[in-house]
């Protein structure tokens, strides 16, 4: 992901959470009220705690300095899939935990290159470092057919500060991308799960192991839709991708 989340923007579509979840109320408005949410904003992000799950604002970039200010060296608003089990950004205390970002989409931009060509127009399609220069750039709001709730699969780090304060950083976990997705984003794509997951994934006592079918999906599970939008992410025309699902 490289665009920005399309936040949820009432509480009705954050119902099925609501019924799970504690939450400060005052909090999850002053989040819902940005529609646009890019990374180092402030998501909503659902996160297991000892009192059961509850929705936090948190920092949309995971990496952080000693003294909690964003640690810019690196990407980190994005987790590949990957490297959740390895990689010392997760493994390093604090350790990394499943979370999820509730959403209503996502928004990407994809390179048009010379000719009007597409990425997978590309001979060879060659490697980032090899790509020629872009012409402009299109723009595509991804969301489920119903515009209803997306759960992005998250790993979120937990910190306390001076005041004991809970303050969480997050990043939204990727795949690699579909072959059928590559010409609305050809790095990556979010693992969406669906609410029968949603327990076990925010259960702390279930091993990475248990989600390694998630976590190595290359087919699209569920529909999703791809519409072209100008930078207010509003439609500039009545054309859509539909992106059906992979047989199981």
């Amino acid at each position: 992901m490289c665009g920005f989340i399309y936040n949820v923007n009432d509480f009705p579509l954050l119902e099925p959470l609501l019924d799970i979840a504690g939450y400060d109320e005052a909090e999850i408005r002053d989040i819902i009220r940005n529609r646009y949410l890019r990374p180092t904003d402030t998501v909503i992000n659902l996160i297991p705690s000892r009192t059961g799950p509850r929705l936090l604002g948190a920092t949309w970039w995971l990496a952080t300095r000693a003294d909690g200010s964003i640690d810019n060296r690196y990407n980190t608003f994005n987790a590949k899939a990957g490297k959740l089990t390895t990689s010392p950004m997760h493994t390093q205390h604090p350790r990394s935990i499943r979370s999820v970002v509730p959403a209503q989409g996502f928004c990407e931009w994809q390179p048009v290159y010379k000719g009007g060509r597409l990425y997978s127009q590309l001979p060879g399609q060659p490697k980032p470092s090899a790509l020629p220069k872009p012409e402009r750039k299109i723009q595509h709001l991804i969301t489920q057919p119903d515009e209803g709730l997306m759960l992005l699969a998250a790993v979120s780090k937990l910190r306390l500060d001076e005041q004991g304060n809970p303050k969480v950083n997050t990043a939204v976990i990727t795949l690699p991308p579909h072959q059928a997705f590559q010409d609305v984003h050809h790095k990556s794509f979010p693992l969406v799960l669906r609410p029968e997951e949603l327990t076990r994934w925010l259960d702390p006592k279930q091993p990475w192991s248990e989600f390694d079918d998630l976590l190595n999906l290359d087919w699209f599970r569920d529909a999703f839709i791809a519409r072209p939008v100008d930078a207010q992410c509003q439609p500039i025309n009545n054309e859509f991708l539909k992106f059906e699902p992979d047989v199981e």
